[in-house]
């Protein structure tokens, strides 16, 4: 996974690398299109990605650059058994942990596994992908570089929602390829909030304000109506139906959304509480 597109040759670039060095080793591409060096983005793809791949060494190379230059590469052995091979800026840190936690870590510092003079601006083909090939084939982790204290490693630390009484304050954390918004804020976390599936909402974002259903999918809705519901990750997403709700909302992700309940008049329907229940 990387920030760097498919529009040039860095992403074949580093699988013709990765194939000198493992010529038998399987490539699987799980993201290119992250956006430049934001690592939270990348964190959060691949979270919620790594549960459904192969035990393996998971390659993923989305660096900040300052004026101290990029940070250190490191690879992470997880209590699982893959291996990450990643710069030490926490973009790895919430998939390991899905993994079962830090077994062992170590620094990328040895210089013969890397390219001949390697370039500031392409660490991913130089360092990144063949030391990953290499761990392919066989070599230990300890031979990349000295070991490290696992609690030294940079880790990210994604913001949750609120329940505040009738109302949930969140935000947008990745938009997809539809232009659905995925939300980070799950369907219990809703219902202590008094919202039920089956229940009109309001949806509440940089002072403007919209009411849609709170749906199984979005399906439920006419075609280019909104319909709050849950993505593939079980995370709430606001969607369009044959539509892009980023388009429709004007919004992009770490942009602040609120979903509350819409003020209502008498009872609840009985039926309606029963189906939110279920």
């Amino acid at each position: 996974m990387s920030d760097y597109g498919v529009d040039g040759a860095c992403v074949g670039v580093c699988h013709g690398i990765i194939a000198r060095h493992a010529p038998e080793a399987r490539v699987l591409d799980l993201c290119h299109s992250i956006e430049p060096q934001d690592v939270g983005q990348a964190a959060v793809t691949l979270v919620g990605a790594v549960g459904y791949l192969p035990s393996g060494i998971h390659l993923v190379v989305v660096e900040q650059l300052d004026a101290s230059g990029y940070t250190r590469g490191i690879v992470v052995r997880t209590a699982e058994g893959s291996l990450f091979v990643v710069p030490d800026n926490g973009v790895a840190s919430l998939g390991w942990e899905l993994l079962g936690g830090v077994e062992e870590a170590y620094e990328i510092s040895n210089p013969d596994l890397w390219l001949p003079l390697p370039t500031a601006v392409f660490r991913g083909r130089d360092v990144y992908a063949p030391v990953a090939a290499r761990l392919a084939v066989g070599l230990s982790p300890a031979d990349v570089g000295p070991r490290l204290d696992p609690d030294e490693l940079v880790v990210v630390e994604p913001r949750g929602c609120h329940v505040d009484d009738d109302h949930v304050h969140g935000e947008v954390v990745s938009v997809d390829h539809f232009g659905n918004l995925s939300l980070n804020m799950t369907r219990s976390e809703l219902e202590a909030a008094g919202v039920l599936l089956g229940d009109p909402v309001e949806v509440r974002a940089d002072a403007r304000k919209l009411t849609m259903p709170f749906t199984h999918t979005y399906g439920e809705v006419a075609p280019g109506e909104p319909a709050l519901c849950e993505d593939a990750l079980r995370q709430v997403m606001i969607a369009v139906n044959c539509g892009r709700a980023a388009e429709v909302l004007r919004l992009r992700r770490g942009d602040a959304v609120v979903v509350a309940q819409v003020p209502r008049n008498g009872p609840r329907p009985a039926a309606v509480a029963a189906r939110g229940r279920r």
